[in-house]
């Protein structure tokens, strides 16, 4: 397996992206600022692939998101804050995950050339 998982959101039904397109997201790292959203309809079980392409980013530490010509790479700290949030209204149910770090003054330095 690479030390890298790309979350790719092209294979699924994309439905809504990037409310936030004052700036373009090729490089990240340089740019210090950059976002990916989207949303889609998928089976279950491709939620749980994608969702599995996640845990494992976070555990190698480095996690890729591409829609269409768009890349974010980011590389989640040894400390993460985790927010979970589950709710049931009537016959719809939802969870909602949040993952969020600071990233360490290494990270932050702009890179040379």
């Amino acid at each position: 397996m690479s030390a890298t998982t790309e979350l790719d959101s092209d294979e699924h039904d994309v439905e809504s992206i990037d409310d936030d397109a004052e700036e373009s997201i090729g490089d990240s790292k340089r740019a210090g600022k950059g976002k990916i959203k989207f949303e889609s309809v998928m089976q279950r079980t491709e939620a749980a692939t994608y969702f599995g392409a996640l845990v494992d980013g976070l555990r190698h530490g480095q996690l890729m998101f591409r829609h269409g010509e768009q890349h974010l790479s980011l590389a989640p700290a040894q400390q993460v804050v985790v927010e979970v949030r589950a709710s049931r209204k009537g016959d719809k149910e939802k969870v909602a995950f949040e993952l969020e770090w600071r990233r360490s003054a290494d990270d932050a330095a702009p890179l040379d050339g």
